[in-house]
């Protein structure tokens, strides 16, 4: 009798796990995964604002909104991958992840999202409105599986740390053997015996119990080699970590003689070992919170806050029950003026110059409302009582309306002097001087005489008079005036050629710069003084 020949496996699937009924990430053999990755490759842990315990890390897990501990751990995952990432910020994370993920998924490499009918990885943000934040938290947790699988299969960063721990030295086979690099020290964080997992321990039933940092949170699991292997969180709080070392005890065997027994011997010693630890990092998670909910507590209250932003521009006014005041009349007065001398006051102390005179002025001027001692001694004494008479000119502190209040010169503002404006009218009636004695000066001799010529463009005209300056027009050292006297009007006596410049005017009299008549002519410029 024959053997029927064995048809072979054309459909060959891979190891694939039951799917869990878990209702809680904890109880998510991922959530343990993500998260000691999270603890031995990253330095989130405690650095991150929130995120100082696996419980942390299944809260965030929880939120379907964007959440400030899910949003730093995606872009740490991120940038492991791609470094020069930079759209990884909370509202453009989603779609930067989905780039990511979906570049990683074109090849044959099968991830968590494969799927054998269409033989290709499928997208899992397909049919998401919301991105990620709007994902279930099994959909959240498939995502960050894969991330971490990538990373440790594509990240240079976390590769070369593997690498280094384990001693694995690239490019040997070349001529020039690099250097060899010493196995970093098992204290050291990086180091083979800190990135390795493993079970704490296992009981006399052969459970394994995981702890992964210094929380309270214990996992126990059974044969993790096995498909048909299941997970749970049998501790969270301290109270719970010490209700499980009891129910340990209860359960050893009196005379441990098996592996398995000895085996449960040594759990409970290493669960009692960490206590001490246990309670220090509950101290230090306590003291972070309280941290953060004082800083909270101070924003909201600033919000809350009105923050004066200008200063009050009236003083404050008092009242004094049972006392009198002689000058009731002057109350009313005194308090119509209180903003003008606060303004007045301000505007003084800008000025440097001027800060003597407004520390007077202050000082006066609240002499009237300020309260007046009671003490006989000062009753009988009248020279303390009796204020000095303030003048008009004072209330104005140096203003240009000082001026016409009687203030004294040196009471003025330190302002150029006023000029006044030159004009017919003015040079004429106020001064009673020439308009030529008006610019002319004392005589320098420094200065050269005007040099007149008789030859070329610039000569004067047998018709013309030349002059050193005309009524209403400009002196100047480099031309001179020709003018032409009108046919009814006298003749100007012309001017000497040696003259001095400044000297000429002098024989223009104030009275006949009031009948200077009306002369027409051109203005010449003054020959070069190399012309003699």
């Amino acid at each position: 009798m024959r053997k029927a020949p064995i048809e072979p496996i054309t459909d060959k699937r891979g190891h694939v796990c039951p799917p869990s009924a878990a209702t809680h990430p904890k109880d998510r053999w991922e959530s343990l995964f993500v998260y000691s990755f999270i603890v031995k490759f990253t330095q989130m842990r405690g650095k991150v604002e929130g995120l100082n315990s696996p419980m942390d890390f299944e809260d965030a897990l929880l939120s379907n909104e964007p959440h400030t501990v899910m949003t730093q751990i995606l872009t740490r995952f991120v940038l492991n991958l791609r470094p020069s990432t930079r759209n990884i910020s909370a509202d453009q994370i989603s779609s930067t992840l989905s780039g990511v993920l979906a570049d990683y998924s074109k090849g044959s490499e099968r991830t968590v999202f494969w799927d054998d009918d269409l033989g290709t990885n499928a997208d899992p943000f397909k049919g998401l409105d919301g991105g990620f934040f709007a994902a279930e938290w099994d959909i959240k947790l498939k995502i960050l599986r894969q991330l971490v699988e990538l990373q440790l299969a594509h990240s240079a960063g976390i590769k070369g740390l593997i690498d280094h721990a384990w001693g694995v030295g690239h490019g040997k086979h070349k001529k020039k053997e690099p250097a060899d690099i010493p196995i970093p020290d098992p204290s050291d964080p990086h180091s083979r015996e800190s990135l390795s997992y493993g079970p704490v321990g296992q009981d006399s039933s052969r459970k394994r119990y995981w702890v992964v940092d210094d929380s309270p949170r214990v996992y126990l699991s059974t044969n993790p080699w096995k498909v048909t292997s299941t997970i749970q969180t049998i501790s969270s709080t301290r109270d719970e970590y010490v209700a499980l070392i009891e129910k340990l005890k209860a359960s050893a065997p009196r005379k441990p003689k098996l592996k398995t027994e000895i085996a449960h011997q040594n759990l409970i010693s290493a669960l009692e070992g960490r206590l001490e630890v246990i309670d220090k990092e509950l101290t230090r998670i306590q003291r972070a919170r309280k941290k953060v909910e004082q800083r909270n507590m101070f924003l909201a209250q600033a919000e809350i806050r009105q923050t004066r932003t200008r200063r009050q521009t009236r003083r404050p006014d008092y009242v004094y029950y049972g006392v009198e005041n002689s000058d009731n009349e002057k109350d009313g007065e005194y308090q119509e003026n209180n903003v003008s001398a606060d303004e007045d006051a301000d505007f003084m102390n800008s000025r440097s110059d001027t800060a003597s005179a407004s520390t007077s002025y202050r000082r006066t001027a609240t002499d009237e409302g300020r309260r007046r001692s009671t003490r006989t001694a000062v009753v009988n004494n009248g020279t303390k009582r009796s204020a000095p008479e303030i003048e008009p000119w004072t209330q104005w502190r140096g203003e240009r309306r000082s001026a016409r209040l009687g203030a004294p010169p040196e009471a003025h503002l330190d302002e150029p002097p006023s000029k006044r404006a030159r004009t017919e009218d003015t040079l004429s009636v106020k001064s009673g001087v020439s308009d030529v004695a008006m610019d002319s000066p004392v005589d320098s001799p420094a200065e050269k005489p005007l040099q007149m010529t008789h030859s070329g463009a610039a000569a004067v005209k047998p018709t013309e008079v030349a002059m050193e300056q005309v009524a209403g027009r400009k002196r100047s050292r480099f031309w001179y005036y020709a003018v032409e006297p009108a046919p009814a009007s006298p003749a100007v006596p012309p001017v000497h050629q040696n003259a001095n410049s400044r000297g000429a005017g002098s024989d223009f009299t104030s009275s006949e710069s009031t009948t200077v008549p009306r002369l027409e002519g051109s203005l010449s410029p003054a020959p070069s003084m190399d012309e003699n």
